[in-house]
């Protein structure tokens, strides 16, 4: 029985990531099971026992996307909250992080998935409750960092550490807009925006 279990596993393993190989670069219109099938050696019966049909195989591939990228997303504002701050400040190392020149591909890939699976789960009610589970963990956990980066000191304690993860997060969607268009690629003027943001927050809190 164990064996068996762990067999299921695997073969759902193996289907969800042949799923995602495509739907990290193309449209999920683009996905066929035909294809699916020829590379994982599976038959169509198999896909359709595991997951009912394509649209089941198609929004366990996007819940995986989601949950690799939230880890990443989690793991970088992790190691950039950890420091150290040259320049004496988290916000300025933070965007520096966001704008290096070597991690500008990962960042975009980031923040264009989060986009596109948020938006898929406002319109298609298959796949909204397991993406609101891993939302509310990704959250979680960003609330934490910004918990402790108010704690020691390296972002004003008048917003808590959940105002500062809305914020944040926030400014990581309307990028993922942005980089689609030429019109709105220019790094320098969104940190200089955010930078702004950020000083008139610390003077003048609304609550």
């Amino acid at each position: 029985m164990v064996a068996d279990s762990s067999r299921e596993s695997s073969t759902r393993e193996v289907l969800i990531g042949a799923a995602m190989s495509r739907l990290w670069d193309t449209d999920e219109c683009d996905l066929r099971i035909l294809d699916i099938c020829q590379e994982t050696n599976l038959s169509t019966s198999v896909i359709y026992g595991h997951f009912r049909s394509r649209q089941g195989l198609i929004d366990a591939a996007l819940l995986q996307m989601f949950e690799i990228v939230t880890a990443e997303m989690v793991n970088d504002l992790s190691a950039v909250a950890a420091g150290p701050h040259p320049t004496g400040s988290f916000v300025d190392t933070l965007y520096e992080m966001l704008t290096d020149p070597s991690q500008k591909a990962a960042v975009t890939r980031q923040r264009q998935a989060f986009f596109r699976i948020s938006s898929t789960s406002l319109s298609r009610e298959s796949i909204r409750p397991g993406f609101l589970v891993l939302y509310g963990r990704f959250m979680a956990q960003m609330d934490e960092i910004y918990v402790r980066l108010v704690a020691d000191g390296l972002l004003d304690a008048e917003l808590s550490g959940h105002q500062w993860a809305l914020f944040f997060e926030g400014q990581m969607l309307s990028r993922a807009f942005h980089d689609l268009s030429s019109d709105w690629d220019e790094q320098e003027d969104w940190n200089r925006a955010a930078r702004r943001m950020l000083s008139a927050a610390k003077s003048e809190i609304v609550d």
